[in-house]
């Protein structure tokens, strides 16, 4: 949405093509079947995003013929940032602040603040855009306002349960639905829209996960950051911990996938957060394991500052902990279900520094 807007805005004087590159492999969009129904309403298909793929060695954009805006993180980082971390010039993120990106970014945007859903700040942003491109619209022109509509609130109806996670919407998140939903009321589909029935066709579409194996269900939400040369992961899955451990095919076999999974990628600490919807209660799980010397440490203070703020407690009387010389493991349910790796994560990092 973002990459369309600017690269027509009527308010720009320079004649810039914004592209959207989705932070990914292309093989990496098979574990993301929630892309389905959203690019479906869009008259879009996977095939038709660009990836990380698209930008191997071959066809790899010289450095000093790009500029890059960041949305949903403030910092670039791995291969990218390698490369084009020099090159950028904006972002529109709602996570904390890594003063990564220059502080002047204009006429780009540079937007850190809270919401519920990056979505919301990326559509407040487009409103003047939007709202000018709209003057003059004909039928096509209203079909696409609505299409491009469904892009928007798709993430913010994820991202805040439909606006009822009190814990994560404000304001902001409300306003974008709000303003979407204009758009897709006027479209040919609006009659029958409703933001209910979206949210639980995408929701459907994403915790369909039967048919991936259980590294493919780490891999599909997955981040890592380095700390002082320490790393650290966060698996999130749409399913809870039992459903790990039947698709592994029991207790030992899940733990001898996890380590493999967080030694492939040199892990001191490897984490796995669920949620889940049985019996109509939304539930969250938590799983911290440190897997070397500083893993450990890190991971026993981040319990110290975790137990109370998170609520954690002991997941089936500790069916899934270790505690030895050179390991370290616990799994909790997280009953303060409003803390979602947004909140998670950066405590496990400070834990790394602070250990």
């Amino acid at each position: 949405m973002l990459a369309y807007l600017r690269t027509y805005s009527p308010f720009s004087n320079a004649n810039t093509l914004y592209i959207p590159l989705s932070n990914l492999p292309r093989a990496d969009l098979a574990l993301r079947p929630e892309l389905l129904p959203v690019l479906k309403h869009a008259n879009l298909k996977p095939s038709d995003l660009l990836t990380l793929s698209d930008l191997d060695s071959s066809h790899r954009l010289p450095v000093e013929q790009t500029k890059w805006i960041l949305v949903d993180h403030n910092a670039l980082t791995g291969e990218l940032g390698r490369l084009y971390s020099s090159r950028v010039i904006g972002c529109i993120d709602h996570h904390d602040d890594e003063h990564a990106v220059p502080l002047n970014t204009a006429p780009e945007p540079r937007i850190v603040k809270t919401s519920g859903s990056c979505a919301s700040l990326v559509v407040e942003y487009c409103k003047p855009i939007w709202n000018e491109l709209a003057k003059t619209v004909g039928e096509e022109e209203r079909e696409w306002n609505a299409e491009l509509a469904r892009l928007a609130i798709a993430p913010v109806l994820m991202d805040t349960q439909n606006l009822r996670d009190e814990g994560k919407t404000v304001g902001i998140d409300r306003h974008a639905v709000r303003y979407a939903e204009r758009w897709i009321m006027a479209g040919e589909g609006g009659e029958g829209y409703t933001s209910e029935a979206y949210l639980k066709e995408i929701q459907s579409a994403k915790e369909d996960i039967g048919g991936l194996s259980l590294e493919e269900c780490l891999r599909k939400d997955y981040k890592e950051w380095s700390e002082k040369g320490t790393k650290v992961g966060v698996c999130c899955v749409v399913r809870d911990l039992d459903f790990l451990l039947e698709k592994a095919g029991g207790k030992e076999k899940f733990l001898r996938r996890v380590i493999e999974f967080a030694d492939e990628r040199k892990l001191s600490i490897v984490s796995i957060m669920t949620t889940s919807h049985n019996d109509g209660a939304f539930k969250r799980e938590l799983l911290v394991w440190g897997l070397d010397g500083k893993g450990v440490d890190a991971a026993k203070a981040f319990v110290k500052d975790a137990q109370e703020k998170f609520g954690l407690e002991p997941w089936k009387g500790g069916e899934l902990d270790e505690e030895s010389d050179g390991e370290w493991r616990k799994s909790w349910w997280q009953k303060k279900v409003e803390h979602s790796r947004k909140q998670v994560a950066p405590l496990l990092r400070a834990s790394l520094t602070s250990s």
